[in-house]
């Protein structure tokens, strides 16, 4: 019988500082994108609705100024 894995930690934690997304800031975007592009789920990032929202917004206008890929 094979075991489950184990669920990867979260990005960020209930006692880290919230973090404000800028579109502009893309180093820190990318901690929240897959090595593909894609937008990591809030189960992996550990980020509230709001922040997802924040974090979705930012990734889709850093995108179309050509500051993230679309798809790698």
């Amino acid at each position: 019988m094979q075991r489950k894995p184990r669920p990867e930690k979260p990005i960020m934690s209930k006692g880290d500082a919230p973090i404000t997304f800028d579109y502009k800031d893309a180093p820190t975007l990318l901690r929240f994108v897959t090595e593909r592009g894609r937008i990591l789920p809030r189960a992996r990032t550990g980020l509230d609705s709001k922040g997802q929202r924040a974090l979705r917004t930012a990734v889709k206008r850093a995108r179309l100024l050509a500051l993230l890929p679309f798809a790698a």
